[in-house]
């Protein structure tokens, strides 16, 4: 089911498989602004307070607007201005410019269609939305760089998963797989901060932290186990999204609780900084870049997760 709706106080589109309801905000950069699980009526990501959606503008602060639930982040998380080729001097916005455009949107055989082109670039970015017989809900990309020279960048998903206490990170990694910090609160030792689970809500104190595993994905998914036993699932190609990040706030960024995996076509926020350390992801001249995030919900069967 595809139907028009309202999130707060701004236009929506609801797309409802059997199992998951997810709603999109066209004029906000396309995000997934909430996801329901129907067995149980509970919403799964990091939702705001308050009637009034608070609007990320094209030059406005991503931290300062509703900064919530799952963003796209393209083509950087991180302010960067490239100092050489074609776009020298020309700044990827912080968090991303995509997740701040209106997108056009239409329905069109069950499948809720959204694109916007770049006002930076020559960029068009396109997100089609699908619930599907097993139900599960698709998002299908295809970002396409219409200009005549190759195009660096980094597509992150900014997934931020309300905060539970019992909750548990799912992903093909391992305790003993390297990883590299980006950043932690302070007066915490980095080597004992838990990688897989939030250590307690304490508003505005609670450690928050965030790191990428340095080696590519074995294998492309990532969820959260729930302490009702309850999996949540976002499966994708790991040739495509190959590198994954983790940001757990325990309270310290803006008083919120939440688990944020980011799954990644290069790690540490900016095309440059990736680069600096032998990350690179490029959009060939006139070429497409093509994926699939598969999102499912379901009981836990077995301690086994693949």
């Amino acid at each position: 089911m595809i139907a028009r709706a309202n999130y707060k106080n701004r236009e929506a589109i609801v797309v409802e498989s059997d199992e998951l309801r997810a709603t999109f905000l066209p004029n906000d950069g396309a995000k997934m602004a909430s996801l329901i699980d129907l067995a149980t009526n509970r919403e799964l990501l990091l939702t705001r307070d308050g009637e009034s959606y608070r609007v990320l503008t094209v030059d406005g602060s991503y931290v300062d607007s509703e900064c919530s639930a799952v963003d796209d982040m393209f083509p950087t998380i991180d302010p960067y201005t490239p100092e050489a080729g074609a776009y020298k001097g020309i700044t990827y916005p912080d968090h991303g410019e995509c997740c701040r455009l209106p997108y056009e949107a239409h329905v069109e055989e069950n499948k809720l269609i959204l694109s916007a082109h770049s006002l930076l670039f020559p960029i068009h970015y396109q997100k089609t939305v699908a619930p599907a017989p097993d139900g599960t809900i698709t998002v299908d990309y295809a970002i396409t760089n219409e200009g005549d020279t190759p195009f660096d960048f980094i597509w992150a998903g900014h997934v931020m998963l309300r905060g539970e206490e019992g909750m548990r990170l799912l992903s093909p990694f391992g305790e003993k797989d390297p990883i590299e910090m980006v950043f932690a609160t302070d007066g915490y030792r980095h080597d004992t901060l838990p990688r897989d689970t939030l250590t307690g809500f304490a508003p505005y104190t609670g450690a928050a932290y965030k790191f990428y595993y340095l080696d590519p994905m074995p294998e492309g998914f990532f969820g959260v186990r729930y302490a009702s036993g309850r999996e949540l699932f976002f499966r994708f190609d790991e040739t495509k999204l190959p590198y994954f990040g983790v940001w757990l706030n325990n309270g310290e960024f803006q008083g919120i609780y939440n688990l944020a995996p980011e799954p990644c076509t290069a790690p540490f926020d900016a095309p440059d900084k990736a680069a600096q350390k032998g990350y690179f992801s490029q959009i060939p001249a006139t070429s497409t870049f093509r994926f699939r995030i598969a999102i499912s919900i379901q009981e836990s069967t077995s301690n086994d997760i693949q």
